[in-house]
């Protein structure tokens, strides 16, 4: 399986990423329709990258109520299927990394699917921010790290 890996120190904010993932999956550059977002630090001058890491025990998956949410076997993916989805928000509230959005317009849920194995952000990150890499043990660890870190601190 492959995961997506963010390199917050080289991330220059140029948000190319969020325009190609909008575009590609709503046709409109829109940072409010990507799935991937640049929050700015302006205490610490850096960038943050804010993304579904594809948990691999995925709370949005088991929070929702309508079994809308699902992983693919192929990519490992967390998809969200819009046709079953009843907007209960419930996955929002259970993602330890704040990366599922509700779509005010069309009252739908959306989150990274790393575009079906070919994610477009890492194509165009011209600074190697976002890279697509084989999970290894140590992305593996630090995953879960994450994942406990940020369940932890919100229970």
């Amino acid at each position: 399986m492959k995961l997506i890996e963010i390199s917050h120190d080289n991330c220059v904010g140029c948000r190319l990423c969020e325009m190609v993932c909008s575009l590609s999956h709503e046709g409109e550059c829109s940072t409010t329709l990507s799935r991937i977002k640049i929050c700015r630090d302006e205490e610490f001058g850096n960038n943050l990258v804010a993304l579904c890491i594809q948990c691999p025990d995925a709370f949005c998956l088991e929070s929702c109520p309508s079994d809308a949410i699902s992983r693919d076997n192929k990519t490992g993916a967390v998809l969200v299927d819009p046709d079953s989805c009843t907007a209960c928000e419930a996955c929002l509230d259970a993602c330890p990394v704040g990366a599922i959005y509700l779509n005010t317009q069309t009252n739908t849920i959306f989150k990274c699917d790393l575009c079906g194995g070919d994610p477009e952000c890492v194509k165009f990150c011209s600074t190697e921010a976002i890279k697509y890499l084989e999970e290894t043990a140590e992305l593996e660890a630090r995953r879960h790290a994450i994942v406990h870190r940020l369940r932890t601190a919100t229970d």
